[in-house]
């Protein structure tokens, strides 16, 4: 069958997107699927990994997703629902035009907006099938009558939860032969429960009231005490991203929590070792899910369509009372501290998101479709050939998914290649170009990546491509790289140097490789504050002259350029510690701001070293971690009795290559 899914975009990498991706990958083993976008360019998000063989069709690929091209509202969408200001009288004609010729079997609406629209437009020969994002009730009362009128005419709906499909408007859809029928969204399954630890703890939503992240900032900040090595990671946009910020440096949290402005992804849930659910209403159990099908163990509320609905407490995850602080922080640090739980967990987790699976969801569709099909509603593509399963593909892209193994090695899974022999690192920094070459295992599609064979490649940049018997390369493309085992660095810990690579996507969608190759390097591992202080540790590796004295540098970058000795370092067994004082930089500043980088060095005389955070999974950390800033005024001796005091600010940051920084800022 032609099967068409209609989203708002596939420009960005939100929610609604990864929802029309992963249905998409659901139904095209068996059908010609097509996705097709109201507004926004053709071409997909590279994080969406939407199948090759998956047509996109976009109705008005100049207009954004956010921009208006009519001032003329919307006729099709229902004034008031969530999404009616998205819409314009343009959108209206052009689905309408697009539907009453698209030819297709099935059109199914990812949205109420989409689903209202299609319930209006003519659409020969098809089935119109509207799935629900939300439960029904969150939408506003003015607009439910409506929406019960307009999906009379549809086909078929899915409720996304299993409660919200008793709704008394579903029953009104049922009486007037509306087949309702509730499907779990679409999750990619982990190959195995069987993952490294990584002491990562996920928190995944929206950053809005109801997602509650204060109360998972406080509970996490509650384990930190009797579980120190662990890390919160926060994802999610939303109007509340300046208060967690400020919520986390208050908490003092900045050296265990990372804020992404961005959704998680399935690597993201893959590389935690617990996920935390704590809004105190959710509208649907698409986090929980998400996170069970990474097989990540699952701390949550109990909350209608929520965890409840998914698991029983115990299976696959603990539940606790909503709002309930110092009860999430026990189930939190109970996870914590038996690792043999996790793990006994994660297979439930994994078992209970079966039926999430792509594959299974296909199954249920299926069923859907044949339901619908033997109805008498309408007529199933009478007078035209509907088409026999999905069409080939061209030549598909070749795409490289890794993870990395407990023993620091890298598994390479190829995708969409054949007769592949060698995969190619290619380091083409400027003056040199070397290429380490890693053999294809029988059958083409894996191969292993020994950190230390990527030893010999030089700061900078690396590509990947596979070859094949005839020597020609072609790029490998980024798919899905779970990084959670690259925190371990002891694999690495016999080399002469320091060596750090991570795989991470380009803006076109390729596989690269970040790499940091130094003669010596000072891991930066903590950052604490006095009054007047901030104390850094970490680890030393590499060529260090440590029978002699280390001492802690400041470097301006701004001209006049100047280097100034910021204190002595105390060294033991490896560690370093070093107590650099506010005052040195308050000294020591010309400007009214200005940038300071952050080097230790020893009694040798070779150059300085950068203090840096590295040895991690972020190939980029100034984005997700922010430094509270070391405010102090100036003493009343340090230019003299005439001239006036400042208040001065000092706050660290990292650059966009992991090093350590200080701006230091005058505030009036």
């Amino acid at each position: 069958m032609n099967i068409e899914i209609l989203v708002h975009t596939l420009a960005t990498d939100s929610i609604g997107a990864r929802a029309a991706a992963r249905l998409a990958q659901s139904l095209v083993a068996r059908h010609r699927v097509s996705v097709v976008t109201v507004r926004g360019a053709a071409a997909p998000h590279p994080a969406l990994r939407l199948p090759e063989n998956v047509a996109v069709l976009a109705l008005a690929p100049s207009v954004a997703a956010g921009d208006r091209d009519d001032d003329n509202t919307s006729e099709l969408v229902i004034a008031g629902d969530p999404e009616f200001r998205r819409y314009n009288r343009a959108d209206d004609g052009r689905l309408r035009k697009h539907l009453s010729a698209s030819g297709a079997d099935v059109v199914i609406a990812l949205s109420s907006a989409l689903g209202a629209a299609l319930a209006q437009c003519r659409v020969p020969h098809a089935r119109r099938i509207a799935r629900q994002p939300a439960p029904v009730e969150r939408l506003p009362e003015s607009v439910r009558a409506r929406w019960t009128e307009l999906y009379r005419e549809l086909d078929a709906v899915v409720p996304l939860t299993q409660g919200d499909a008793a709704a008394p408007e579903y029953q009104a859809l049922r009486a007037a032969g509306v087949g309702v029928r509730h499907i779990a969204e679409p999750v990619l399954l982990a190959d195995s429960p069987d993952k490294p630890t990584t002491g990562v703890v996920i928190s995944a939503g929206r950053l809005v009231s109801h997602r509650r992240v204060d109360l998972a900032l406080h509970a996490f900040a509650q384990t930190c005490a009797a579980q120190p090595g662990w890390q919160l990671r926060v994802f999610g946009t939303g109007p509340l991203r300046r208060e967690t910020r400020e919520l986390v440096t208050a908490l003092g949290l900045h050296d265990h929590v990372l804020l992404f402005d961005r959704e998680a992804g399935e690597e993201d849930f893959y590389d935690a070792d617990i996920a935390l659910v704590t809004a105190e209403r959710l509208d649907s159990a698409r986090p929980v899910v998400e996170a069970l099908a990474q097989a990540t163990p699952v701390v949550a509320t109990e909350v209608p369509c929520g965890a409840p609905e998914v698991f029983a407490d115990g299976h696959g995850g603990l539940l606790v009372p909503v709002g309930d602080v110092d009860a999430t922080a026990r189930a939190l640090e109970h996870y914590m501290a038996d690792e043999r739980l996790r793990s006994a967990h994660r297979v439930q987790a994994l078992r209970t998101a079966q039926s999430a699976g792509t594959e299974q969801v296909g199954d249920a569709y299926e069923e859907l479709f044949k339901a619908v099909k033997a109805g008498v509603r309408g007529r199933w593509g009478k007078g035209r050939r509907t088409g026999g399963g999905a069409p080939a593909e061209s030549r598909p892209l070749p795409t490289a998914d890794c993870r990395v193994l407990p023993n620091g090695a890298w598994e390479i899974a190829l995708r969409g290649v054949s007769g592949a022999r060698t995969v190619r690192v290619k380091d083409q920094g400027k003056g040199r170009e070397t290429a380490v070459d890693f053999a294809v295992e029988s059958g083409g599609t894996r191969a292993l990546i020994d950190a230390r064979a990527l030893a010999v490649l030089g700061e900078g940049r690396a590509d990947l491509y596979v070859v094949d018997g005839k020597g020609r390369e072609r790029r490998l493309r980024y798919g899905r790289c779970t990084l959670g085992g690259a925190r371990d660095v002891g694999h690495l810990g016999d080399l002469d140097h320091f060596h750090w690579v991570l795989p991470y996507a380009t803006e076109g969608g390729y596989l690269r490789l970040r790499v940091w190759s130094r003669p010596s390097h000072a891991e930066l591992v903590t950052v604490d504050y006095s009054d007047t202080s901030l104390w850094l540790t970490g680890w030393l590796q590499g060529e260090w002259q440590l029978a002699g004295e280390l001492s802690l540098l400041l470097r301006r970058r701004q001209e006049p350029a100047s280097t100034l000795a910021a204190g002595r370092v105390r060294f033991e067994d490896g560690w370093f510690g070093a107590e650099l004082n506010m005052s040195e930089a308050m000294r020591a500043r010309l400007l009214m701001r200005e940038n300071w980088d952050v080097l230790l060095t020893d009694s040798s005389g070779r150059k300085p070293v950068r203090v840096a955070r590295i040895a991690d999974d972020q190939v980029v950390r100034r984005d997700v971690q922010r430094f509270p800033e070391l405010v102090q005024e100036e003493p009343t001796d340090l230019f003299g009795p005439d001239v006036g005091r400042a208040v001065v600010g000092l706050r660290p940051y990292f650059t966009a290559d992991n090093e350590l920084s200080l701006v230091v800022t005058e505030h009036h």
